[in-house]
């Protein structure tokens, strides 16, 4: 993604980005990274993709919120006969 279609998402000028840039280089380099890794589409056709996608949701869940997805997983699960 180009700079100025960050700006834009950001309600920044160019010249912004460009300052975090050289003054907040951590920052920027947070932004960077993160519009870099949306060049890939997922292939959301591919069960193992979803999968490991679930798994690392799952895993940044509380203790008690993850409870509450098992529960509600093993009842879908047990609607359709699994």
């Amino acid at each position: 993604m180009k700079k100025e279609d960050i700006a834009k998402l950001f309600n920044i000028s160019r010249q912004t980005l460009n300052n975090w840039e050289k003054d907040k280089p951590e920052l920027y380099k947070i932004i960077e990274e993160h519009f870099e890794e949306r060049k890939e589409a997922p292939d959301l056709n591919n069960p193992q993709y979803l999968k490991n996608e679930m798994i690392k949701a799952i895993d940044k869940l509380p203790e008690h919120k993850t409870k509450k997805f098992y529960h509600l997983m093993m009842a879908e699960l047990a609607e359709i006969g699994l």
